[in-house]
């Protein structure tokens, strides 16, 4: 997005002393312990908007529930909410293993209390278990690019002592390079006013990037305090600091950045020699032809570069297709979320941790996992500090394939991307194995990398969307990469199963060599998903190959639809039309989540059709008859399985509006190709339906127009502005207006917006009124302009 991939859903809180201050977990009579149970989402200190409060309060419901239902003499002693999203227990000692294993817990910590954003040198020396490679190198001379929100060359995780600037270095705004940050580069949008954002550090702002870098290549046996000492994965690499995010936005979610600006770093990075980019950042996918972020990768990818992105931090609130771009890159290594392994060597995978199949393309997605709760690592100020996301396990990735490059230069990137898949160990989800689109190929283990074996490609199988009654055949070549000829004995490991579908394969295969398999999908096959493992055995060696399809019967196929040829005002009713599709994907939302996860009620269908590539088109519910619960999605032609990503959601997108994440009646599609789609009106019971109008709107790439009646009157007297968008209409919820730098109270009704004057003193005043359209609420990172249906409009006001 770029937005960042850790900060909105980073766990800060960390673990603190007795000594500290506080409240002192603690051993209680009868054997009972207190103990602080961390849960998934954010705690709401610095939070914005509805969605947070509404998710943290849905997250401790679901916790009490399950906790008296599995542990009925626990006790919850405390609750928290600002400082920590979690409670305070007191359970019997025995049962704290069960604790840890109930749905949304996070962490069991006893013997401390919880602070946010107060790391003490003894915190951070309990949290810097870390995540081993097996691998002997150090990644010297290897080079990660870090396309992020400005890295602090200056910390001291980054000294230079002992390092020589490469040949052609530093690149770049030298000033803020040493010899281990070796490029330091801003990427700022036209025209943005933001003081530091054409600088490659932002003081006040640039703190991800700061951590992201640190656990790829931070040096060895840096002191974090508490007499602890941590490294980043491949310690001795160069980095290099692609500032690419910019721009604050009101949403509160950091720096952000438009996929020109992102793809301008990327570029740059690939000019410069890094050997690895990573990007802990995203955004929703659009069309795979249209998304310029991830056909840059692509690119790269193609150039020798390794590309290595989050996976996101969505599957909470937007469940099954919540991965976003552009971990949808085909070329990339997308990274999921886990814990650290525990004594086992098992990683509760991280439930934020954003899901495949990409909502769009289709693609199985992730790739690998990695680490990315708790993870330590440093923050301006010479800080240390443990944070939680997909951000944070994308980057000990980055790192591992600097360490395999170094040892395998001859390695191409998809043969990097393969090791590190096929050799991948399970990672569980509520105690089974996860299926490959939580995990992809599991948690990566480079010491197996190190030696593969056997290369598939492609390294993992998505079949997408199959219909009953078809057939499909598939072919995986395996290249011998020291394991020699002896066959391989092949069994499927699946994760999911439907009843009529079947994969079949060779029971050996050989490298070099082709293993073919089968798909067959009976006629009266159920709808349902087929993921797994193809696992491949010998002796003690096991590599796998992910693979994920879906069988649809698309219900909407047969519905009757009305063409929307022209932009304007509709009417429409549900009542009495067929109920036929309630579920739509992807993403799939989970319930609970942002938006309704099952519409039950009947639907009401447009058509919309393109004749040629768009900027967008949308819909927005003006207004809803009385009882109505109706609200829209958009889907391509005639299947509830094939949403138009995020964008079809009757969500806010756009990162740099304050009403982000918060719900609206409006649904799109963001740089749609040229094709057939469908306009759904859907309501989540039967006793929801009714009338409603609504306004359809085609390429709305212009802001609403703003014009005041007069900018001189009396005092008491209102001053009138009217506000007029033919498109897809003026958004009433984000007007803001500012009069001399202060908030001012308006009310607005018909296009008339009038701001009072009783308050202002006689003479002149500067105002300045901001307003969006409904188109705006689509828009995100990957339109080319921020806030392009925006209008801003400053001026002198006269009060005689």
């Amino acid at each position: 997005m770029s937005r960042i991939l850790g900060a909105a859903c980073a766990i800060v809180v960390v673990c603190l002393p007795a000594a500290a201050g506080g409240r002192t977990a603690h051993s209680t009579a009868g054997g009972l312990s207190e103990v602080v149970v961390t849960l998934t989402a954010p705690p709401l200190a610095g939070a914005t908007g509805h969605a947070a409060t509404d998710t943290v309060a849905r997250e401790q419901s679901a916790f009490t529930t399950v906790l008296h239902r599995a542990i009925p003499s626990a006790q919850i002693r405390w609750r928290y909410r600002l400082v920590m999203n979690g409670a305070a227990v007191v359970v019997p000692q025995r049962e704290i293993p069960r604790l840890r294993a109930l749905p949304g817990v996070i962490s069991v910590d006893t013997g401390a209390s919880y602070r946010v954003a107060a790391t003490t040198e003894a915190a951070v020396a309990r949290a810097t278990k870390r995540w081993q490679t097996g691998l002997p190198n150090r990644g010297d001379g290897v080079k990660i690019g870090i396309i992020d929100d400005g890295v602090d060359q200056s910390h001291r995780y980054f000294s230079p002592v002992g390092y020589t600037m490469p040949p052609g270095f530093p690149k770049g705004q030298t000033a803020y390079t040493t010899a281990k940050v070796i490029v330091a580069r801003a990427f700022a949008p036209a025209g943005t006013t933001w003081k530091n954002a054409l600088k490659p550090f932002d003081a006040g702002q640039s703190e991800h990037a700061t951590h992201v870098a640190g656990i790829a290549a931070g040096n060895a046996n840096t002191a974090a305090g508490g007499g602890a000492t941590i490294s980043g994965v491949a310690p001795r690499a160069y980095l290099g600091n692609y500032k690419a995010l910019s721009v604050p936005t009101d949403a509160g979610v950091g720096l952000d950045g438009n996929a020109p600006e992102i793809v301008a770093a990327i570029e740059a990075a690939v000019a410069d020699g890094m050997d690895i980019i990573n990007l802990s950042i995203g955004e929703p996918e659009i069309a795979p032809s249209r998304d310029l972020v991830a056909l840059a990768l692509d690119a790269a990818a193609r150039g020798g570069v390794i590309p290595v992105v989050a996976a996101g931090n969505d599957f909470d609130e937007f469940g099954r297709g919540s991965l976003s771009s552009p971990g949808s890159s085909d070329l990339a290594i997308t990274v999921a979320a886990v814990t650290s392994p525990d004594g086992s060597g098992s990683s509760t995978l991280a439930s934020f941790s954003g899901s495949g199949p990409t909502p769009i393309s289709l693609r199985l997605k992730p790739d690998i996992s990695a680490p990315g709760v708790g993870i330590v690592s440093s923050l301006p100020g010479n800080r240390f500090q443990a944070m939680s996301g997909t951000s944070m396990a994308s980057p000990q990735i980055a790192g591992a394939a600097a360490l395999l490059q170094e040892r395998h230069p001859e390695w191409t990137v998809a043969e990097i991307k393969s090791a590190l898949i096929g050799s991948g160990t399970p990672v569980k989800e509520g105690g089974k194995i996860a299926p490959p689109t939580r995990g992809g190929g599991g948690l990566a283990q480079p010491s197996q990398a190190d030696v593969p074996l056997i290369l598939a490609s492609p390294a993992s199988l998505s079949l997408g969307l199959v219909k009953p009654g078809s057939t499909t055949a598939v072919s995986v070549l395996l290249a011998d990469v020291g394991g020699g000829p002896a066959p391989w004995d092949v069994t499927f490991e699946p994760t999911a199963t439907t009843p009529g579908a079947t994969l079949s394969a060779s029971l050996t295969a050989t490298a070099p060599g082709t293993l073919d398999i089968n798909l067959d999908v009976a006629a009266d096959a159920a709808e349902g998903e087929v993921a797994g493992y193809l696992r491949l055995t010998r002796g003690a060696d096991v590599r796998r190959i992910p693979y994920w399809l879906r069988v649809t019967r698309p219900a909407l196929g047969g519905a009757r639809t009305t063409a929307l040829r022209a932009p304007g005002a509709y009417l429409g009713d549900t009542r009495g039309k067929p109920a036929v599709a309630s579920r739509y994907r992807y993403p799939e939302v989970p319930p609970g989540g942002p938006v309704s996860a099952e519409l039950l009620g009947p639907e009401q269908v447009f058509r919309v059709t393109l004749s040629k590539p768009v900027a967008n088109f949308g819909v927005v519910i003006t207004q809803r008859g009385r009882g109505s619960r109706v609200e829209p999605r958009v889907v391509s032609a005639g299947d509830e399985n094939r949403l138009t990503g995020y964008p079809a959601l009757p969500v806010n997108l756009n990162p740099y509006l304050a009403e982000f994440l918060e719900p609206v009646l409006v649904a799109g599609a963001i740089q749609p190709t040229a094709g057939t789609y469908d306009v759904v009106f859907d309501s989540s019971t039967a006793a929801g339906a009714g009338s409603y109008t609504f306004r359809y709107w085609l390429n709305d790439i212009q802001p609403p127009r703003v014009r005041l009646d007069n900018g001189r009157v009396r005092r008491g007297t209102p001053l009138v502005a009217r506000l007029t968008d033919e498109s897809s209409g003026v958004d009433a919820t984000t007007i803001k207006l500012l009069v001399d730098g202060k908030e001012k109270t308006s009310s607005y009704r018909a296009g008339a917006l009038r701001i009072p004057t009783d308050d202002l003193r006689r003479g002149k005043h500067i105002l300045r009124l901001q307003v969006s359209d409904y188109q705006e609420t689509r828009n995100m990172e990957n339109v080319p302009l921020i806030l392009p249906n925006t209008r801003v409009l400053t001026t002198t006001i006269v009060v005689r």
